[in-house]
């Protein structure tokens, strides 16, 4: 049983290589360029409100990642615990 499921996992693992990632692009890539066709402004609009809330959150997480708080400092005189 182990050996199936072993085999089983080395055949899902092949089917993902560097590629996949280009592929899940162009399935996102392709109703894009279908509704641009039909509606250019809209999607020019629609791709710029997604693009600038991405780089938006982007900077949002640097900021918090980069200015994070450090922990407060225990007071020793008003502290039972005293570090080892």
């Amino acid at each position: 049983m182990v050996q199936f499921l072993r085999g089983q996992w080395k055949d899902l693992t092949d089917i993902l290589d560097r590629y996949s990632i280009m592929y899940m692009e162009g399935l996102l890539l392709v109703p894009v360029v279908m509704f641009a066709l039909f509606y250019p402004l809209q999607t020019m609009t629609s791709v710029g409100a997604v693009l600038l809330v991405a780089l938006v959150a982007f900077e949002i997480f640097e900021w918090v990642h980069h200015h994070s708080h450090h922990a407060r400092q225990r007071r020793s005189s008003s502290s039972s615990h005293y570090p080892l």
